[in-house]
């Protein structure tokens, strides 16, 4: 991919595995947080965040900018603030716990306690630790 056509951003998004698993079967990713979604553009890529299990579970990438939707998707919510995503989740015992690479990556600064930064369920970090995670992925897949 040219410099022309590089993300300018990604983010980590956040929910439990079940939840994880309807954003990506519907292609959509929801929260109360319309500031932040908004902020979020087609093209940017995502690393998914599995909540309770303290793992990057997959990847993927925002097909579609925010929108207002009140169809029931989400398990513990209506979260009608929404993107369109593509995302690929990994079998959990494929995942990638966060603890193997937290130290390489710049969005935390607080390395001890690096989920306080996760809190609001959507993170915008720096395209550098995306492509970190995706080798750490790549990694984890050859093996």
């Amino acid at each position: 991919m040219g410099k022309e056509n590089a993300p300018q951003a990604a983010w980590i998004i956040v929910a439990d595995r079940a939840n994880m698993e309807r954003c990506a079967k519907h292609g959509v990713f929801g929260l109360n947080a319309k500031a932040m979604l908004e902020k979020m553009r087609p093209g940017e890529r995502l690393v998914a965040y599995l909540r309770g299990e303290k793992v990057f579970g997959g990847l993927g990438s925002i097909t579609e900018p925010y929108y207002l939707d009140d169809k029931p998707l989400f398990e513990g919510g209506l979260y009608p603030d929404r993107i369109g995503i593509k995302l690929e989740l990994l079998p959990k015992e494929r995942s990638l716990d966060v603890w193997s690479v937290i130290d390489e990556l710049d969005f935390a600064s607080n390395k001890v306690n690096w989920w306080a930064s996760l809190v609001g369920g959507v993170r915008r970090i720096p395209v550098s630790d995306y492509e970190k995670i995706a080798a750490r992925f790549g990694q984890a897949i050859r093996r």
